[in-house]
């Protein structure tokens, strides 16, 4: 041992001494082999692999993913590659709200996992979704194979389900590592769902695993009046509303209005509902809370109430459910351009043909809703009906929607949906002279009036649930007739 330590300092003198003579005759190469050696002995005393027996993990940023271990040092080579970004620390309004794969999975194995990715670095695309995509379409945009989409395909069916079934416009970021023989590894995904919630997908010893990440929002609560001129979509407008509220609203409300039918000039409506903010910016409608429609002089009151397992149902302010077990219509923004009439004469075909349902005109495209719970019977054309689906409703009860001019995709045969599902789109498929839905309705076998119709009651609140409700409900329908006495003050 010790003629060996002896023959290393033999060697290093001589390796001096060598250097020294070429400085003196090659001053230039002298040179640049001294600023080697040095590069080299001090590239090594930095290196954690060498600098003492603390394991280090290299930490490459999944952006939207928090690093727990912020105080992991990261060799110079990393820091001043163009890729690397400091772990992200997450801010006081972000949480993880629910852990979506079946096993957990610690930190330290997702750094280990990246250990492999020490001679490359994550780098991100992003792909906006098109109309049509699915993940088969996607990944090659980015070099992925079909190989990867089979692997991501392994996630837990939660996480699974909403990259099965993306919508254009969301955008997926792809992290990925360049391999040594020149392939892609898809090391993170990350899909934004909404403004609130994103999907991050990780791998770690060659299987996939997700996280849906939540952002706490603040809900601020909004009080908002409204008057009818024309149509419930204009006057929702007007007051403020979105979209997606003016048809909440008309859900509420649908079982005891017919919107297409009975609304008329001067009805109004209050509601008081939440909004979620980040960082004091609106992000998304939240539910409404508690509602008024006066329609024809007649008022309907509806509370929101959420049970213990956080299914939330508007109910009456005596615990009777708004919901009935069949919507009135199936398209609420809509008007009717022929009624139920068993003489009718037929618009195409000029003969007495009788007319058992309703038509609903709207535009081409407009989605027709399940006016009840039930199982598609049948989905296919159906001579003058055109496209057509047969819902039925625990064997006493039918529903017939025709003339679509497309499916809703999902819905087959077989299939069970739920009251206000999109089950398909208005067209003219058919003999119709325009874009309408035909609605039918048949109580054991026989047609009757779908405006007409009486229609059962779903269940009323459970007892149990009375006091908590009542609790609830009476601050909310306080301010609902403060705000109607402030509505009427303001308008004399």
């Amino acid at each position: 041992m010790k003629r060996n330590r002896l023959i290393r300092q033999v060697n290093h003198i001589k390796l001096v001494s060598d250097t020294t003579v070429m400085f003196i005759k090659h001053p230039y190469i002298g040179g640049l082999v001294v600023l080697s050696i040095i590069g080299f002995f001090l590239f090594f005393s930095s290196s954690p692999d060498t600098q003492d027996n603390t394991p280090r993990s290299l930490v490459i940023d999944l952006p939207g993913i928090a690093i727990k271990n912020t105080s992991a040092s990261y060799p110079p080579s990393l820091i001043n590659s163009p890729n690397f970004t400091k772990p992200f620390a997450p801010s006081s309004n972000s949480t993880l709200v629910k852990k979506v794969n079946t096993k957990e999975v610690p930190h330290q194995k997702i750094v280990k996992g990246l250990d492999d990715a020490k001679a490359s670095f994550l780098a991100w695309d992003e792909v906006a979704v098109q109309s049509g995509d699915n993940l088969s379409l996607i990944f090659p945009r980015v070099g992925l194979n079909a190989r990867d989409v089979y692997l991501v395909t392994q996630l837990d069916k939660k996480a699974l389900a909403p990259l099965l079934n993306l919508k254009p416009g969301q955008v997926l970021r792809f992290g990925t590592l360049m391999q040594k023989d020149g392939t892609l590894s898809l090391e993170a995904l990350k899909v934004t769902l909404n403004p609130i919630e994103t999907i991050h997908v990780r791998k770690v010893n060659q299987v996939y695993y997700a996280d849906t990440i939540k952002l706490e929002v603040d809900l601020i609560q909004k009080q908002i009046t409204g008057r009818i001129d024309s149509s419930l979509f204009e006057a929702g407008l007007t007051a403020g509303l979105t979209d997606k509220v003016v048809m909440e609203m008309a859900h509420i409300f649908g079982w005891d209005i017919d919107f297409a039918l009975d609304l008329r000039k001067g009805d109004h409506f209050k509601l008081i509902l939440n909004e979620a903010f980040i960082d004091g910016k609106k992000v998304n409608d939240g539910n409404i809370l508690a509602a008024d429609f006066t329609n024809r002089g007649k008022t309907f009151r509806a509370i929101r109430f959420a049970d213990s397992t956080g299914s939330g149902r508007y109910y009456s302010p005596d615990g009777d459910s708004m919901r009935k077990t069949f919507n009135r219509t199936p398209v609420p923004l809509s008007r009717i351009s022929s009624r139920f009439n068993p003489n009718r004469k037929h618009p195409i075909l000029k003969t007495n043909r009788p007319h058992r349902g309703v038509d609903y005109a709207a535009k081409k495209g407009t989605p027709i809703l399940a006016t009840g719970d039930g199982k598609v019977d049948f989905m296919g054309t159906k001579g003058g009906y055109g496209r057509t689906v047969i819902l039925s409703h625990g064997g006493k009860y039918t529903t017939l929607y025709a003339h679509m001019s497309r499916y809703k995709k999902g819905i087959r045969s077989g299939k069970r949906v739920k009251q206000g599902q999109t089950i398909g789109y208005i067209g003219s498929s058919g003999l119709a002279t325009g874009p309408h839905l035909h609605y039918e309705f048949r109580v054991n076998g026989t047609h009757r009036n779908p405006l007409t119709v009486k229609l059962p009651k779903a269940q009323s609140l459970p007892k149990k649930y009375r006091a908590q409700f009542k609790a609830q409900a009476t601050p909310l329908i306080t301010q609902l007739d403060i705000l109607g006495s402030t509505s009427l003050a303001q308008s004399k």
